[in-house]
Formats: structure tokens, C-alpha cells, sequence
């Protein structure tokens, strides 16, 4: 069972939304939430401690234990509620404890909206990377035309617990909405598909301007990096080559 502590109770003004989301594919998730807490005055005021990690520390024989917790961040201001964490359950069993703990906690606070984010996996030989929207009731389709979203398409799956989330808010009676950022491989963090999903984010809630540029020059570094290590498995390729040497 997991542990949760409320170091204390914010007051909104109105009934406040939820962003939800931990690390995912590219860390699209993660960065994003990760960047509106770094930048909006947000406060901890609750945390679930996980069962992670599986060891302790020592030195100079002193052992330091050190458990790892998700945290609930507010902003009363704008009336946000912000989760998120260091990693995303594997295990089913504490992924659903996870979700079912989160969403106490928004009953708790009355909130009246969930965002979730996270990343897809773009169709092959498209260049264009967009940012599709889900909700989790049917009715809710509308909220969606009226915001000119794209719409998830087809049929697919939603892993982790920035889908899982969606569906036990059913539950729960809370609407809904998912943002999925295209990417193009997952092993590489995204800080353009975070970026892009910012904006479609901050329009949607109506959240005054922010400065997203440190997200374009952490992709400009991504991509200077991408070039190097191509360079260098290009040249070390042509090195293993017969009479090369």
C-alpha cells in the first residue's frame, strides 16, 4: 500500500484542474511538467511515497535511506493542481494503486478538470509533428471541436499512467482531457514535442504567456548531439571497412 502525506490543505477559489503526467517515451511528459513547475510559483503540498528505490546508500559506513515520493504541487493563484514524478510504475498493481491514490486526491480538492500528457509514436514518413487530443466521455468530443484539436484517430492504446489515469477518473465522474505529442523516437528525450504541447496546453486553459524558448535551445542541443554521435558511428563504421585503417 502506497504512503501518502498532506503537508497541507490550499485553498482555491474555484474548483481547480489537474495536470497529471510522469516520464514517458522521449521524457515528453516529464519535461513538460517539469518545465511548469520550474517556471510557475508552485508550492508541495502533498506527496505518495513509492516503493523505490530497492536499496540504501552508505558512506563511511553510515547508511542513508532515502525513499522517493510522487509530488502534488499547487498554484493557487490559477487554480492548478500539478502531479507528477521521477518514474512511471511497470508494475500493474502499482500503477493502479497509483492512479486510485491520485484521484483521492483531486476528490478531495473538488477539481473539476484532468489533464493528462505524454508522447506517440509519429507514422513513418511524415514530417510534420502534431499534437493530438483524447477525452475520456464521449460527450466531451464536442470540448474538443470547439478547442480546433486533432483528434486521436483509429484505435490504439494509451500505456502507462498518463492513459491508465483517464480511464479510472471514469470512475471518479471526472472529465478528462489527454494531449499526445508526436515523436519519432523514444530512446531521445523531445524537448520540441514538449514544447509544442505546452502551447496547445497553456491556449487551452487560458494560462498567461511563458517563455518556452529554453525548450528550443535544449532541442537545438539535442540535435548538435544527434549529429556528433552520427559523425562519429559514421566514422567508426568506415574505420572497420576491409583496407581501412
Amino acid at each position: 500500500m502506497l504512503g501518502v502525506k498532506i503537508h497541507y490543505k490550499p485553498k482555491f477559489d474555484k474548483k481547480p484542474i489537474l495536470i497529471a503526467a510522469l516520464p514517458d517515451m522521449g521524457n515528453v511528459a516529464g519535461l513538460c511538467l517539469n518545465f511548469l513547475i520550474n517556471k510557475i510559483d508552485t508550492k508541495i503540498f502533498a506527496e505518495i511515497y513509492s516503493f523505490w528505490p530497492p536499496f540504501v546508500t552508505y558512506k563511511k559506513g553510515i547508511i542513508n535511506y532515502l525513499q522517493s515520493s510522487y509530488k502534488f504541487y499547487e498554484n493557487s493563484q490559477y487554480n492548478i493542481i500539478f502531479f507528477t514524478g521521477d518514474f512511471n510504475p511497470t508494475d500493474p498493481r502499482r500503477l493502479y494503486e497509483l492512479c486510485y491514490e491520485v484521484l483521492k486526491i483531486a476528490e478531495m480538492f473538488n477539481v473539476k478538470l484532468l489533464y493528462s500528457l505524454g508522447a506517440s509514436l509519429k507514422p513513418i514518413n511524415t514530417i510534420e509533428k502534431l499534437v493530438y487530443a483524447g477525452v475520456n466521455k464521449p460527450e466531451m468530443v464536442n470540448v474538443l471541436n470547439e478547442l480546433n484539436l486533432p483528434i486521436l484517430e483509429d484505435n490504439g492504446q494509451i500505456t502507462g499512467f498518463n492513459g491508465l489515469i483517464l480511464g479510472i477518473a471514469q470512475e471518479f465522474n471526472l472529465d478528462g482531457i489527454c494531449l499526445l505529442g508526436e515523436i519519432d523516437n523514444p530512446n531521445v528525450i523531445q524537448p520540441k514535442t514538449s514544447q509544442e504541447i505546452l502551447k496547445v496546453l497553456l491556449k487551452i486553459i487560458n494560462f498567461p504567456s511563458i517563455d518556452l524558448s529554453e525548450l528550443e535551445e535544449e532541442e537545438k542541443r539535442k540535435k548538435f548531439m544527434e549529429k556528433q554521435m552520427n559523425y562519429f558511428n559514421k566514422a567508426v563504421n568506415q574505420s572497420e571497412l576491409p583496407g581501412i585503417t
